[in-house]
């Protein structure tokens, strides 16, 4: 097993783990994983003062190694100390957070349904078995009901209790997949949600998908999931042609997903699909990036890790179905008849090369694609982005639903 106990340098260029090692990390104690993960985070907190001290170096001098010439002090730490927190609580194949049981999924933290500007209300979307099929069934994942919730704000209309069935038919609405390498995160702990219905004042089903951390909630768990919540949808009243997926990150690798299935066995389709940074690659060791790698907030061992964990199931899946980027689809697959795609991301981060690829593909497929390439920015940028901006992919994304 490989520790990666400490990275060369403050890049976090760890190893791209190959398959036996992730599995050596998989028969690992949970007690070492968490050993481990405590001696990553005070090795962080030994050397931050010195890294502090080259980061101000670093801009007083005009160099790069902290980051681009045009970040500031404020960009290059806070880059620097996000790569290093994803780094040293990640490692192993146990996310720090639980991500597994009934009551963290179902869980609004928190955030209160009747506090503040911000409401949000859990609902239990029941599985959909009768449209799975194909690559959708597996013997070891059982279609399960779906934590969800529902996101608005204060001045808007409660989705559930305010707005009847003949409203919805004509309301847009979003579905949301939270990033996380398809292993971990939460819908209501992102600030993707609330931020978006600031600008767009349409409110958001936020899907708690399985997170694939055991063999029985990797893939097709998510996908299982996204196919209920869809219909969920439809069986509310609304539309499909009035709904946008939105997903960042993994979340919106399991869109695309969702979206190619959906496609391939002729079933609904959503109007639109938002995907920020998205997660498009499953095989791809990064090892071309080594500049990108040096400036982004993500690593080699936990993409690694988390690729190999979603596709423990299928492995025969990971180059082509799960990784569009390749655009080596298995037969029946196609990108021609997908909506249309609003794609955001940032030049610096690792998934650029793999996102620039996929949408070259899906063009040449004749898709409707909207590119928002952010200069200089990293991984998910969106989640640090003015949202006022509207040439930004807040008030992109506004346009687009609103049909522009």
């Amino acid at each position: 097993m490989c520790l990666q106990q400490f990275p060369p340098h403050r890049t976090m260029r760890t190893k791209y783990l190959d398959d036996a090692s992730v599995r050596a990390w998989q028969q690992t104690s949970p007690t070492t994983e968490h050993l481990v993960r405590c001696t990553r985070i005070l090795y962080v907190l030994a050397s931050l003062p010195l890294n502090l001290f080259l980061i101000s170096a670093d801009v007083l001098f005009g160099t790069t190694y902290y980051g681009l010439r045009q970040w500031n002090w404020k960009t290059r730490t806070f880059q620097f100390l996000i790569a290093n927190v994803v780094w040293a609580l990640n490692p192993g194949v146990r996310p720090v957070m639980d991500v597994l049981s009934k009551k963290a999924r179902s869980s609004t933290g928190s955030l209160k349904p009747d506090q503040g500007a911000y409401r949000a209300l859990y609902v239990e979307v029941p599985p959909c078995p009768d449209k799975l099929f194909g690559d959708a069934i597996h013997p070891s994942v059982a279609p399960e009901a779906v934590p969800c919730f529902w996101q608005w704000l204060e001045s808007m209309p409660s989705p559930l209790t305010e707005v009847s069935l003949n409203e919805r038919a004509m309301q847009k609405v979003m579905m949301y997949f939270v990033g996380g390498a398809m292993v971990q995160g939460h819908p209501i702990q992102s600030p993707l949600p609330f931020t978006l219905m600031a600008t767009t004042s349409i409110p958001i089903l936020g899907v708690n998908f399985r997170k694939a951390v055991t063999q029985e909630t990797s893939f097709p768990a998510a996908l299982q999931d996204a196919v209920a919540a869809f219909y969920y949808l439809l069986d509310q009243g609304y539309s499909a042609k009035n709904i946008c997926i939105m997903g960042d990150s993994g979340g919106a690798g399991i869109v695309l997903t969702a979206l190619l299935y959906l496609r391939r066995h002729q079933l609904d389709l959503p109007g639109s699909s938002a995907l920020l940074s998205p997660f498009v690659d499953l095989v791809d060791d990064f090892s071309g990036d080594s500049q990108k790698l040096k400036y982004d907030i993500l690593n080699p061992e936990i993409l690694s890790t988390a690729a190999y964990q979603y596709t423990q199931n299928r492995p025969d899946l990971r180059s082509t179905l799960l990784s569009p980027a390749r655009n080596d689809l298995p037969v029946g697959y196609t990108f021609a008849g997908l909506p249309k795609l609003i794609i955001d991301y940032g030049d610096t981060e690792v998934f650029a090369h793999g996102i620039k690829r996929f949408i070259e593909a899906v063009r040449n497929s004749g898709v409707q694609v909207e590119v928002i390439e952010a200069k200089g920015k990293v991984h998910c940028y969106s989640y640090d982005a003015e949202d006022g901006i509207v040439s930004g992919i807040y008030g992109k994304l506004s346009s687009c639903l609103d049909g522009e």
